[in-house]
């Protein structure tokens, strides 16, 4: 009697045990793991001034499909200042491999980027792609054929051709198969003055500032991470503190705030 009194109160506690013990962390496509999504994860936060008065864009020249293209006031977007000194389009990423990524993020992530041809320059000027999760969408929404080109290192070429709408071939699809180091110029064949950046990263930590200059890159795992900023006209964005471009932090649990980083005129050379 007491034997199976004792086989039975064991079972118990073996079945209370099991309740409450943990269950094996399942693998996410991204790489992570559920077991991560308990932990904090910190945002970096930061704002881009350019120190100085915003410089004028210069008018591009529009010589090819005149009648449609030089109906728009087409500027140089190399150096985008607005009135209170935001500066755009400064790439801030993490650099390294291998790196755990929240689940939170990776369930929310877009799956296309689109690049639009439209106004007959490309919209967006900057963007980012994660290779493993994201297809870059490329779009003409121009009466007149347009064509997108760029080449990864290490990774196909691409030569695309979009003919004007309504042609279903307004439309393609293009997946990155290899992260790149720097962000890669996008032209157009038809239209030299069109060119936009575009940077694959086998991870989701980039954000590119917005107009004001701001930049957010959320839900970084906690530690010390080597962090990437770049700019298209000085390449990586070299300070007295930022060798290379380059600067180091230990990200904790929140937001981690650079505070308003001042850039003197003189990083930037007049041609890109």
């Amino acid at each position: 009697m007491n034997d199976q009194l004792n086989r039975r109160q064991f079972a118990l506690r073996a079945a209370q045990t099991a309740a409450v013990a943990p269950a094996a962390p399942r693998a996410l496509a991204s790489g992570a793991t559920e077991a991560a999504s308990a932990s904090n994860w910190g945002d970096l936060t930061g704002r881009f001034v350019y120190d100085g008065s915003p410089p004028p864009r210069k008018k591009l020249t529009v010589d090819k499909d005149v009648e449609c293209c030089g109906k728009f006031d087409i500027r140089d977007e190399s150096l985008m200042v607005d009135a209170d000194g935001g500066l755009a389009n400064v790439y801030v990423y993490l650099r390294g491999r291998k790196v755990d990524v929240c689940p939170e993020l990776a369930a929310s992530v877009e799956k296309n980027v689109v690049l639009d041809n439209r106004d007959c320059i490309f919209m967006p000027h900057c963007m980012k792609i994660w290779t493993t999760e994201q297809e870059l969408k490329i779009v003409n929404s121009d009466p007149v054929a347009q064509n997108v080109a760029f080449s990864p290192l290490g990774d196909k070429p691409a030569n695309i051709v979009l003919p004007a709408p309504p042609d279903k071939a307004a439309t393609a699809t293009w997946r990155f198969s290899r992260a790149q180091r720097r962000p890669l110029p996008v032209v157009c064949n038809y239209h030299p003055w069109e060119i936009a950046y575009i940077l694959p990263l086998d991870h989701p930590y980039c954000d590119v500032s917005r107009k004001d200059g701001a930049f957010r890159i959320a839900k970084l795992p906690p530690g010390r991470h080597e962090f990437q900023v770049w700019h298209e006209r000085p390449g990586y964005l070299e300070t007295p503190d930022w060798k290379g471009g380059r600067f180091t932090m230990t990200i904790r649990p929140g937001t981690n705030d650079l505070g308003t980083i001042r850039l003197a005129p003189s990083l930037f050379p007049n041609e890109p």
